[in-house]
């Protein structure tokens, strides 16, 4: 018990105004069941409170589809466990060559509302678990899961 302690002591990290942190992983939308690949950035702009913009780039069957999101996260805990909760704003895009005739294009915008955590297994990288809902078009639950790369 003392060393699981003295383990997690030793990667407890306060987030400090300042910080800065690179995110790469998977992404999943359970209305569109689609998979992309995620990355983004973090900057905190007070001890509590983020911006962490990402894009994602989805692998639909057929045509091309991406996601930009602008979030902003407010921590509750700081540590080895950062929990946060999640606002934002985000743009979707898709398109699909229409029987080789021509590109059909759509985009939607809509809120983002959600939960996730940093999670420090090293000085400097943290597991990104993040859980939202997309409210556009009739909405979406998204599920993130990333690494975290801590720049400074």
């Amino acid at each position: 018990m003392i060393a699981l302690f003295s383990l997690a002591l030793g990667f407890a990290q306060a987030q400090e105004r300042g910080d800065l942190r690179l995110q790469a992983g998977g992404e999943f939308g359970f209305g569109s069941e689609l998979f992309g690949l995620n990355f983004g950035g973090e900057y905190l702009l007070t001890d509590k409170i983020s911006a962490a913009p990402n894009f994602t780039v989805f692998f639909p069957e057929f045509g091309n589809a991406s996601n930009l999101n602008l979030d902003f996260r407010y921590y509750l805990t700081e540590g080895p466990l950062q929990w946060y909760g999640m606002a934002g704003f985000m743009n979707a895009w898709s398109s699909v060559n229409f029987l080789g005739i021509g590109n059909v294009s759509n985009s939607t915008q809509g809120a983002n509302l959600g939960a996730g955590g940093v999670l420090m297994f090293g000085d400097r990288i943290a597991f990104n678990p993040e859980l939202k809902y997309q409210a556009q078009r009739g909405g979406q639950a998204v599920f993130r899961l990333g690494l975290v790369y801590f720049l400074n």
